[in-house]
């Protein structure tokens, strides 16, 4: 499990998501997270690239 820490879309305040990728998975996830400060939910797109996870995009979950 590796933590990253992201800004939320509505408020612009940081918090920290837990992120699990199996060890032998390569691609692209979203996933929703809801704020820890205002709990809007937040759309996460990242890429796992040799054990890599790259935050790609943080936009609107409600969409």
């Amino acid at each position: 499990m590796e933590y990253k820490a992201i800004t939320c879309f509505f408020c612009f305040e940081q918090f920290e998501v837990s992120l699990e990728v199996g060890a032998s998975f390569v691609g692209n996830i979203s996933e929703i997270y809801d704020c820890e400060v205002c709990c809007n939910p937040n759309k996460l797109d990242y890429e796992v690239y040799d054990g890599e996870i790259n935050i790609n995009n943080v936009g609107d979950g409600n969409e």
